[in-house]
């Protein structure tokens, strides 16, 4: 698994200072997947349509880092952080993630009512803008082969007859499908990533294609024996996504977005996830 709206009521100032001291958010943890809390000075986005009043919540399949993962019962990763400084941008004060799972989650926005967002490093892609809106984007992304260590590709044609694991729903399966299944390799789906490079581990498939960032942090720990063997370059974008129902909140997200880039803060939550800072 690549990868920019703000309602905000006219205030006077005085009102404004006011609310610097009366604005106080705290995350209540979803049953599953809580997020951290932000807290913002901005006035309350109240004419935004979202699920729980005041809070954003976001649709997520919480497996992928780093972009978003659960640690001590907490979601966290660069998805989270750049969501929760768009957030406050809007107004928003409080930003929680309920993790789903991928193939569902432009389903399940589109039925209403159990979350707002989708940030889940989804790829922007025609037949998907059909279905719901996306954010500028905010990340750019290629696909990538994984395999254990000692493993080698060059070419589609090394997977013949080889196992390859993918996950359901993605850009990466897609790709296998229209590449490797061609060549001779038997591609395999699975509900996650996790459960990908679980299986390339116990030896289950002989090669896992998935976004590249995501791969990096997966094959980093050389206890694990696992290798990126190739880059495959798609030129991909993550986007936000939002109903076609909710206009104001994607207008709100992409105003939210462009402030956070040009304050520095997107760079600095970039460089802590992935070591350098973006590249212009």
């Amino acid at each position: 698994m690549v990868k920019y709206g703000k309602f905000v009521a006219l205030i006077t100032v005085a009102v404004v200072a006011v609310a610097a001291f009366a604005l106080v958010g705290c995350s209540q943890p979803a049953a599953t997947t809580p997020a951290p809390t932000t807290t913002s000075t901005a006035a309350p986005a109240a004419d935004l349509k979202l699920v729980t009043p005041g809070q954003l919540t976001a649709g997520s399949d919480t497996t992928f880092p780093p972009f978003e993962s659960i640690v001590g019962g907490v979601a966290q990763g660069f998805d989270v952080d750049l969501l929760t400084a768009i957030a406050k941008e809007a107004g928003i004060t409080k930003v929680v993630f309920s993790s789903e799972i991928f193939d569902s989650l432009i389903p399940t926005l589109k039925a209403g009512g159990k979350f707002d967002v989708i940030a889940s490093g989804m790829t922007i892609k025609p037949e998907r803008k059909l279905e719901i809106d996306f954010t500028d984007p905010y990340f750019d992304s290629n696909q990538s082969v994984a395999m254990k260590t000692g493993g080698t590709y060059t070419a589609p044609a090394d997977l013949k007859g080889k196992k390859v694991g993918v996950q359901s729903g993605t850009t990466g399966a897609s790709w296998a499908v229209e590449n490797l299944k061609p060549a001779g390799a038997t591609v395999i789906q699975f509900k996650d990533t996790a459960s990908c490079f679980a299986a390339l581990q116990a030896g289950n498939v002989d090669a896992v294609i998935n976004d590249l960032p995501v791969t990096a942090e997966y094959v980093k720990d050389p206890s694990k024996g696992l290798i990126m063997a190739a880059q495959i370059p798609t030129g991909e974008q993550y986007g936000f996504g939002v109903s076609k129902d909710n206009p104001a909140l994607l207008k709100a997200l992409n105003d939210g977005l462009a402030k956070v880039r040009a304050s520095g803060e997107y760079d600095t939550i970039y460089t802590k996830y992935f070591g350098t800072a973006p590249s212009k």
